[in-house]
């Protein structure tokens, strides 16, 4: 079914010789596995590398990632947004152990066991087994089928003692991202899950981003400037809380709480670093009060404090450019689902929904294998819709 393709695909884009060469029938089985071993996971890094070079030239060829004027900060083209995410990929054998005794015979069972799989626990504290796996991206707006993944990574899921080559989940997002970006300055934005902490997301708004990610729990309202109005009759107290700016209120009660202050506005400069603003509006029983508080990190945000030994402010951590329970907010997080998508479709492209490869590095190439096949969709939807470029 797939050799007579590969022939002409070979004879069109490589060399008719070549083609004339091949022989009459595929590799069996035992030659693929030979192959794979060998020499396609040899040049693995290779292949991730050139991948994910010609993904982003057909999604910038097929209209996306472009400088688009009809896009705004607040509210960015579909085409402009990446969605990130990471999954764990099953992979053919659930055993962790190479030889186990038989409780009641006493026989020795030797079991296959993949090398760099382990156990470890994805969103909403369920339990997995698996090699972890980290994507990047984009889709066109009211398109079907028209998602073009742009990067793959095997990332670390284990302690760095026992994993110390790979990245953790966050670093190499933001890594893969800026990869992007050099070859597609038109994205606007990014959305992505909690696994993106202010320590990643300040580095990706300093490349003219708007990151889009959900707040952590647990984290403390933090102070950040008062406001007294002009005529001294009243002051506001600003905190950053639910990843927006709130004015802190105490009822008669004596209890606390902290009210979000609308955002008319999600400013940008670059003269000559980036620099991002809400402008906000305060109520108050004197007339409104318009203020612009930073939400990207500044300089004296870096500043050590003595006491702590840590930085002064970690206001990527507890600020949000587009505040999330927003129209805009709901909207940007709801893109992010498209992620989830992407890794059912691979799970289910293979039986028993297992990776049909042992190690990070293999099940890594199946994975590159089943992007390049989903874009070739995307490619096919874009030509008979009139997406593509002539």
């Amino acid at each position: 079914m797939w050799w007579d393709p590969i022939r002409r695909a070979v004879h069109d884009f490589i060399d008719p010789e070549e083609a004339v060469a091949l022989p009459p029938t595929g590799p069996t089985r035992s030659q693929w596995n030979y192959f794979f071993q060998r020499h396609l996971k040899a040049a693995g890094d290779a292949v991730r590398d050139i991948s994910r070079g010609k993904w982003i030239e057909q999604a910038v060829a097929q209209g996306m990632l472009a400088v688009n004027p009809r896009g705004s900060w607040i509210y960015p083209a579909r085409e402009q947004v990446l969605h990130g995410d990471a999954t764990v990929a099953t992979p053919p054998s659930d055993h962790t152990v190479l030889e186990e005794a038989d409780k009641k015979t006493g026989e020795i069972r030797r079991h296959r066991v993949d090398p760099d799989a382990s156990h470890t626990t994805e969103g909403g504290g369920r339990p997995v087994y698996g090699n972890k796996f980290l994507s990047i991206a984009v889709r066109a707006a009211n398109t079907p089928h028209s998602r073009v993944i742009l990067a793959l990574e095997s990332v670390r899921h284990k302690a760095r003692k026992h994993d110390p080559h790979r990245e953790d989940e966050g670093k190499a997002a933001v890594r893969l991202v800026k990869e992007i970006l050099a070859k597609a300055p038109g994205v606007r934005a990014i959305t992505y899950d909690t696994a993106l902490r202010g320590v990643h997301r300040a580095p990706l708004i300093a490349e003219d981003l708007v990151v889009c990610t959900k707040q952590h729990s647990g984290l403390e309202p933090q102070s950040l400037q008062k406001y007294k109005c002009e005529e001294g009759r009243s002051h506001h107290d600003l905190h950053a809380g639910a990843g927006r700016v709130c004015e802190r209120r105490i009822t008669v009660e004596g209890e606390t709480l902290y009210t979000p202050l609308p955002v008319r506005e999600l400013e940008f400069r670059k003269d000559p670093q980036v620099r991002f603003y809400q402008r906000l509006e305060i109520p108050c029983p004197h007339g409104p009060h318009a203020v612009r508080i930073r939400v990207d990190e500044t300089k004296e945000d870096r500043e050590i404090d003595p006491s702590t030994k840590r930085k002064r402010f970690n206001r990527t951590e507890h600020l949000r450019q587009v505040p999330p329970e927003t129209p805009a907010g709901r909207r940007l997080k709801g893109f992010r689902q498209d992620s989830e998508s992407q890794h059912s479709r691979f799970d289910q492209a293979y039986p028993h929904e297992r990776v049909p490869a042992y190690g990070a590095k293999a099940a890594l190439l199946i994975y590159i294998g089943y992007a390049w096949a989903s874009n070739s969709v995307a490619r096919f939807v874009a030509r008979i819709t009139g997406r593509r470029p002539a």
